[in-house]
Parts: structure tokens; sequence; C-alpha cells
């Protein structure tokens, strides 16, 4: 009952509002949120869609300077990959990066990553079910310089109502107009319903779009085909240059590709999975993307597994 009403009220709300922006909102933002909506991506794909509507003067957030993102504790039994990513501003130096991560207790861990040629780093950091919660703060050291801290933080509750989902999927179906769907979500944010705090904007590098497509599960033995397309608010970005980096979860580097985006934005990736492994591995794939002007990492994540009965694979039970 209680999401029957919450709905009704949203729709209530969408009637009595202005006109939206008359600019579009990009295509490849839509296609996001709609993935959200039809639960094809996670939480965090509507999250860093409305971090860029933010930037785009759709909606407006509080201006909170600090947090680069907001991340939900996971359940019981199962892991949040927080990804940790910028650039060193050198392309020549490929020297390591020294990250320290202090938590809202106070305690610190200190972690070494890899520089890609392009300047870029990433990595990820796991969060469980117990971690703390609230804001954690990234130090950066790269060459014998302090970098740009990195925030994110970390809250226990959703900070998406469920029935949220709902007005996304009217809105993915025509129902509901861009204009109508902006002005919900600023509602919702206006009234604290709807809470996401976000960096300065001068802060964050948008201009391009990464999406990564895969196998979620690999089996030992065969190959893992990425397919991967870059977009920017003008569409199809061709001749961009790939990095990609396959680690495992002791970021020991497994593979490593190098190329450009076709005139359609895509790139491809195919290699074959080893078939030493003997029980469930997670892998860590981080896709470094740059155009000369600006530049994305995401990182994607997939498991390799063997089946009972063949050699060298521990079965459980």
């Amino acid at each position: 009952m209680y999401k029957l009403f919450a709905v009704l009220v949203f729709v209530m709300v969408l009637s009595l509002m202005q006109t939206a922006n008359a600019e579009e909102i990009p295509n490849w933002i839509k296609n996001k949120i709609k993935l959200w909506a039809l639960d094809k991506v996670n939480e965090q794909g509507l999250i860093d869609s409305l971090v860029e509507l933010n930037r785009r003067d759709f909606i407006e957030f509080e201006k909170l300077k600090t947090v680069q993102t907001t991340y939900n504790l996971p359940k019981y039994g199962e892991t949040t990959f927080v990804k940790i990513s910028g650039r060193t501003g050198d392309f020549s130096q490929t020297s390591p990066v020294t990250l320290i991560v202090t938590d809202p207790e106070g305690i610190r861990a200190e972690y070494t990553i890899p520089v890609l040629q392009s300047g870029a780093y990433s990595t990820s950091i796991s969060l469980y079910y117990n971690s703390p919660a609230g804001t954690y703060e990234v130090s950066v050291y790269h060459a014998g310089r302090e970098l740009m801290p990195y925030y994110f933080h970390v809250q226990k509750n959703s900070i998406i109502p469920p029935w949220l989902k709902s007005s996304a999927k009217w809105w993915s179906e025509g129902k509901i107009s861009d204009s109508d769907f902006l002005h919900g979500i600023q509602y919702l944010i206006d009234k604290k319903i709807l809470t996401l705090e976000v960096v300065n904007a001068s802060q964050v590098d948008p201009g391009l779009d990464v999406t990564i497509q895969g196998q979620k599960a690999v089996r030992r033995g065969t190959a893992q085909n990425l397919e991967i397309h870059v977009e920017n608010f003008g569409g199809n970005v061709g001749g961009a240059t790939v990095f990609v980096r396959v680690e495992d979860y002791g970021e020991n580097i497994l593979e490593e590709f190098k190329g450009e985006t076709d005139s359609n934005g895509d790139y491809s990736v195919s290699y074959e999975i080893s078939k030493d492994f003997t029980d469930i591995e997670t892998f860590l794939v981080y896709v470094d993307v740059t155009d000369g002007v600006s530049s994305k990492t995401k990182v994607f994540t997939f498991q390799v597994y063997c089946l009972c009965g063949e050699p060298n694979c521990k079965c459980r039970n």
C-alpha cells in the first residue's frame, strides 16, 4: 500500500511541475537509466547517471564538494568493490602510485597501484557487510608528489527509494516525458527523499562514457570476449585509445592490451583463460580510454570456474 501511495504521489508531483531544461538528455544517459529500470545494471549505474545529470545542470544536488560517490554496504556474505581511479597528469611517467585509504574509524591501508601509459591508474577495494559506514579518504602519491585526494561515502541503507524504479520504467516506455522525469527527480532531491553527495564538477572528467560487455562467468580453458563501446555527448567516438589490463584478486597482472576504437566507437578483446585454475577465481578488468582530450576508466569483474570431475578441479559440496 505504501509503495502504491508513493507512486501516486510521484505522478501528482509530475503534473504540477513546470517545463524542464530545453536541452535534450544525451542518449547514453537515457540508456543507462533505462537499463537500471529494467534491472540490467545495478544501482551504481543510476547513481552515475544522476551525477552526470547534475553536472549538465538538468538537476541540482546539494553542493557537498568532498565526496566522489556513495556506496551501500553489501548484505552478509556479499562483497562490494569500490573503484578508485585517477590520472597522474604525466603520459610518460609509469612509476606506480601509492594510495593510503583512511576509513571513518581512522584505520589506514596502503596500496601500490601500477600506472598505464596514458597516466591513468585504477584499482578496487572491498567493502563487506561489517565495514565502517561514513566517509573514506584516499590520499594519492606519485613520483614524490601528492595528487588530488579522493573521497567516497559508505552508508547502510539504500539511497534510492524502491518505487522510483516504477517511474523510471514508465519513462523508458514513453509514458513520462523527459521534462516530467527530471522534475520528479529534482522534487525527490529537494525533499531529501533522494540524497547523493557529489564532487565539484571541476574534479570530474565526464566527457567519455564507456560501456563493457562480457561474460560474468567463464569456464577455464575457454575464451573471455569483451566488447568495449565509447561515446560522448556527440555520439560514438572513433580513434580513441583503449588500454585493457586484466588482474586477479591479488592484483597480479595476467593480460594487457592496447588498441583503438573503430568508427562506431567499438573495440574488442578476446583472450583464452588458462586451464590451471583449480577453483572459482575473481578477475578484474581495468579499461582506460582517452581521446586525447578526455579520459575514462571503468572496471569489469568476472569469475573463472571449473567443473566437478575435471582434472585438478576443487568441487564444493
